[in-house]
């Protein structure tokens, strides 16, 4: 209750930015962790950290505290989290930096990415800087696993297509309140290598 009760005052502080007046339920935060937690070679970046949910259902799933990174935007959640979890790498910045955070603290890549981001309720240009950072991060076989509680999934086809990435829906939590559908993201495998391309996932709002 005490989780859910500070998760509620940040989202009547910037609800926009919570995207839910509640956490994650323990079943939705399971269907997130387990595909990570099974497919880990490398570390697992965390967006949106919030009260813990998923951080918490990550390790039961068999994930090392020492392999995962955290990335949080809100400073009171931020310092929840460090005193939670101190075995963990808690990082307080925006998600669409996470290339360069993880770079601060040493990290070439990491092999998948577990958001719980409110992406749909973000601008498309934000989601897009967001899942172009994350898949810098990511090595050539990473993925980004992100839930949503619309029908339809929450990065466009097109920003997709343009991305060279692909979706699929791996889960469909109808016990969570409200329900909702885990998606998967991924690299489409590259037809050619020969020549080289502009990096579809560099920052747009970056300069040359």
């Amino acid at each position: 209750m005490r989780h859910d009760a500070m998760f509620f005052a940040r989202w009547l502080r910037d609800p926009r930015g919570m995207g839910s007046v509640v956490p994650s339920g323990r079943t939705l935060a399971l269907a997130m962790a387990e595909p990570a937690a099974r497919a880990y070679k490398t570390p697992i970046l965390e967006l949106g950290g919030g009260t813990g949910t998923v951080t918490e259902a990550l390790f039961e799933c068999g994930l090392d505290p020492h392999d995962l990174i955290v990335i949080e935007r809100d400073a009171q959640l931020h310092r929840h989290l460090e005193l939670r979890f101190p075995q963990v790498r808690v990082v307080r910045g925006d998600a669409a930096h996470a290339h360069r955070l993880l770079a601060e603290l040493g990290v070439d890549a990491v092999g998948g990415v577990v958001s719980s981001l409110p992406l749909l309720s973000m601008p498309l240009l934000a989601r897009r800087r967001i899942l172009g950072s994350a898949f810098r991060s990511l090595g050539a076989d990473g993925f980004l696993l992100q839930f949503t509680y619309g029908p339809l999934s929450p990065l466009p086809d097109r920003m997709l297509t343009t991305l060279a990435l692909r979706g699929r829906v791996i889960d469909r939590v109808w016990r969570n309140v409200p329900p909702a559908t885990v998606w998967r993201y991924e690299r489409v495998p590259s037809q050619s290598a020969a020549v080289p391309q502009p990096d579809p996932l560099a920052d747009p709002s970056a300069s040359p």
